[in-house]
């Protein structure tokens, strides 16, 4: 996993979580992509690893959350280097 672009997706993944109204579960594959969806859907079967269910978490939570699976640096990424999200439908939202 690249933990720097893992960092640099962080505060895209808060932003994003901030449009929703109540928790969203968010998974980590392999390759350090980062997906949230619905809390009830379940992607380990699909390879993602579960980081956590998190009712708008800030950039501090979810770094130590990841921290369990990468090592983190918890200095402020570039917001520019951040990737925007690509919908993947309704229920999930890919940050890569």
């Amino acid at each position: 996993m690249d933990a720097r672009r893992i960092v640099e997706t962080i505060p895209q993944i808060v932003a994003d979580l901030r449009a929703y109204h109540g928790y969203r579960t968010l998974w980590l594959d392999l390759g350090g992509r980062l997906v949230h969806a619905e809390p009830d859907e379940e992607l380990e079967d699909e390879g993602f690893l579960y980081v956590g269910t998190f009712l708008r978490p800030d950039v501090e939570a979810l770094t130590e959350a990841l921290g369990r699976y990468v090592a983190l640096s918890t200095a402020s990424p570039r917001s520019s280097v951040a990737e925007p999200s690509a919908d993947l439908g309704s229920a999930r939202l890919v940050v890569a």
